[in-house]
């Protein structure tokens, strides 16, 4: 028992400094998106979203956040697609690791994430789930209590999406997974931080 309260008097001495350097932010983000491989003759389209992020220290931290796109997948007569829009609602949950903290912070990040797909089904891409490994950089300029910064986020989809047929099945093109029907997002980032 003495042990347990030394260890708890221990942390709660050790906490403050801790948490001293901690910041919570909120960032909003506005940009493009693109898809690769099988999806890439759609257009390049709309990125936006908002993440809320948890950093104990001024090196590492956790980000949730949500990820939309809408991009327009033109109509191929080799693959049997007619044109359509593709939309994607992606909640998101990730490791950020800052490189060099400061007032100009570049970063590295990398998660899980739950993609809703729909919208396209004219093009054969039916509404659904898809598991999403979310992972890219920015870089972050801390402007007093105000965030101001650039993201690049990679989206590698474990399953599959198929195309080119009304009602989604083998008998459409097949966007395998990952490699073949990803996406990408390069945003701009607003945001403020508490300390």
């Amino acid at each position: 028992m003495k042990k347990i309260l030394v260890a708890l008097a221990g942390a709660v001495l050790f906490a403050p400094a801790v948490w001293a350097d901690s910041e919570f932010s909120v960032v909003v983000q506005g940009g493009a998106s693109h898809y690769t491989q099988s999806l890439s003759g759609s257009a390049t389209g709309a990125a936006y979203g908002a993440r809320f992020g948890i950093l104990p220290t001024p090196m590492l931290g956790v980000e949730l956040g949500y990820l939309g796109t809408q991009n327009n997948v033109e109509q191929s007569l080799d693959t049997g697609r007619v044109a359509s829009t593709i939309k994607t609602n992606e909640g998101y949950a990730d490791l950020r690791l800052n490189i060099l903290p400061g007032s100009l912070t570049p970063y590295v990040f990398g998660g899980y994430g739950l993609t809703w797909v729909n919208g396209a089904a004219a093009s054969g891409i039916p509404n659904r789930n898809v598991n999403t490994l979310p992972f890219g950089g920015g870089l972050e300029a801390n402007l007093g209590n105000f965030k101001l910064g650039g993201r690049f986020q990679y989206n590698y989809l474990f399953d599959r999406i198929y195309t080119g047929s009304n009602n989604g099945t083998t008998t459409g093109v097949g966007a395998d997974k990952g490699g073949n029907s990803d996406f990408y997002s390069v945003s701009l980032d607003l945001g403020a931080s508490f300390r």
